[in-house]
């Protein structure tokens, strides 16, 4: 089996926290879950000590404000 991550431990990733604030961390570990038929990758932050499923996990401040906003400007 073969895990196509998107981010390696290092890189920075933006997502919303536990208390629905946009922040920014460094990914410090990677795990991998994997069922009979889901995988789930979860990474551990370094400095907030949270961890954030792949999904909910962004490159870019602006690829999380395109997620968060998105509703809102097709609404607009």
């Amino acid at each position: 089996m073969t895990v196509n991550n998107k981010y390696k431990i290092g890189d920075k990733v933006y997502f919303i926290n536990t208390e629905n604030k946009a922040m920014c961390d460094e990914v410090k570990a990677i795990y991998v879950y994997v069922y009979e038929d889901y995988m789930s990758v979860v990474y551990s932050l370094k400095e907030s000590l949270e961890t954030v499923k792949e999904e909910d996990a962004f490159l870019t401040e602006s690829d999380l404000k395109d997620y968060v906003f998105k509703d809102l400007i097709d609404f607009v």
